[in-house]
């Protein structure tokens, strides 16, 4: 079997490809690095003294908001009212309700989001930019008060804002004056241009990012002048939507129209990767299927395909494994490592004698084989992993002889350290024992006893 470096397995792809979903199942764009929070805990909040103005006591649920069916939020939707608990820092007074003709970002961060801390840069430049043109931002946590207000007294490092450390001083003096030009801000003063927030009781995250299947942060919601949602993503990437709601050039229907459709495709894919996570083949194929119109043209379509492919062996449907064959060696036929990664996972699920799998292997060892053919590859000893994979698809193909070969190739072109691993491979093919250096030693030095 290939060493780790060298075989990706499918369920490693899938996991990386799951995280790439998870967290980015708002807003598609460039930059759109949101994290997942962690699972929430039960906790009782750490009482503690409130900034000036937060004079609004602690909320409590009641049974006619638990028993309420779940909202949908989209864009076109009224903009929920911000049941805020605690405004901190030096924000400006605390509101609820959105005040006609002005423009709102409503944002959601916490202390412990990496992909948060530097989009605050940003959003105090939006909120300097826009002041004057009626724009408020407004940051929401959920965390409690104390982790909040303890955040916010932390000196912003330097990569957040940009700038590249100083190079180490060869004198105190020098060291003092650099000290002195590139004094560290708090998180405090970096955001103080707008209002950061925290709702420990999670009601106002309910309203915006569950109400709108948002399941990373930092996610931000533009709220237009007549109050309702404009648009929905990564605060990193709401630069133009903002400046068209400003002009009232936002074609609102639209993006309604985009958002909407990239819900769907998220959903879809979710549905896909718990199906395949959870081995449940059929099902997996069958949404594949049913969804496979939707993921063409999208950043979905190639990735899903490390999906379909384990799926379409795993469910014996050769002609979809085929034709992913087909495509991948017309994309990279002369790329051995590419193609040795997909060859094991033929290895690992066909078996021989049903019906397309002898074109499936077949076709699997002729690109295989031609890569490692290549002017680039052709008597290359890093290729000794794909020698392997040569040698386990010779021997279920019913080929002993070449994949002896290919195996001695293996074993003479590959590091010592794995030359035991092989060998022992070697064996099983040609049906002889195999002894470790360490045991023939013992062997060799080993007394006979004598017999009762």
């Amino acid at each position: 079997m290939p060493n780790e470096d060298f075989v990706v397995k499918i369920s490693s792809t899938a996991r990386v490809f799951v995280c790439c979903f998870v967290i980015g199942t708002g807003g598609i764009a460039k930059g759109d690095d949101r994290t997942t929070p962690p699972p929430v805990e039960a906790k009782k909040l750490v009482a503690a003294k409130a900034s000036p103005g937060d004079e609004k006591p602690a909320k409590q649920p009641s049974k006619e908001t638990a028993q309420e069916a779940p909202k949908v939020l989209t864009i076109g939707s009224p903009a929920p009212s911000l049941d805020i608990e605690h405004w901190v820092g030096e924000s400006p007074s605390p509101m609820s309700k959105f005040e006609p003709g002005k423009v709102y970002v409503v944002e959601f961060w916490a202390t412990w989001c990496g992909p948060c801390l530097y989009s605050m840069p940003h959003l105090a430049e939006l909120q300097s930019k826009y002041a004057d043109q009626g724009v408020r931002v407004v940051s929401v946590s959920t965390e409690d008060l104390e982790t909040v207000t303890t955040f916010l007294k932390r000196p912003v490092s330097p990569s957040i804002l940009g700038i590249k450390e100083p190079a180490p001083k060869e004198n105190e003096e020098e060291a003092d004056e650099a000290t002195e030009e590139t004094k560290p801000i708090t998180f405090g003063e970096l955001t103080s241009a707008y209002s950061l927030t925290t709702d420990p009781d999670g009601s106002v995250n309910a309203d915006y990012m569950k109400a709108a299947n948002q399941n990373g942060i930092p996610t931000a919601f533009i709220v237009g002048t007549d109050g309702h949602v404009e648009w929905i993503g990564h605060p990193m990437s709401m630069d133009e939507p903002l400046e068209a709601v400003i002009h009232n050039e936002w074609d609102r229907e639209a993006a309604k129209e985009k958002f909407e459709r990239e819900q769907k495709i998220a959903l879809a894919v979710r549905e896909i990767i718990m199906a395949h996570r959870t081995g449940h083949h059929e099902t997996t194929l069958k949404l594949l299927k049913e969804h496979a119109d939707l993921f063409v043209g999208t950043r979905y379509e190639s990735a899903l395909k490390t999906i379909w492919f384990p799926t379409a062996l795993a469910t014996q449907q050769s002609d979809i494994a085929l034709e992913i064959i087909r495509e991948r060696i017309a994309a990279a036929p002369e790329d051995a490592v590419s193609i040795n990664r997909w060859a094991w996972e033929v290895y690992e699920a066909v078996e021989p004698g049903l019906e397309g799998n002898e074109e499936i292997l077949s076709t699997t060892m002729t690109a295989l084989e031609s890569a490692l053919a290549s002017e680039e590859n052709e008597d290359n000893d890093a290729m000794w992993p794909a020698y392997d994979t040569m040698a386990h698809l010779k021997s279920i193909a019913g080929d002993k002889e070449s994949a002896v070969e290919w195996q001695s190739r293996a074993i003479e072109s590959a590091p010592e350290d794995e030359k035991e691993r092989l060998q022992q491979y070697l064996s099983e093919l040609t049906g002889t024992a195999v002894t470790s250096p360490e045991k023939a030693d013992d062997a060799d030095t080993e007394t006979s006893v004598p017999q009762p």
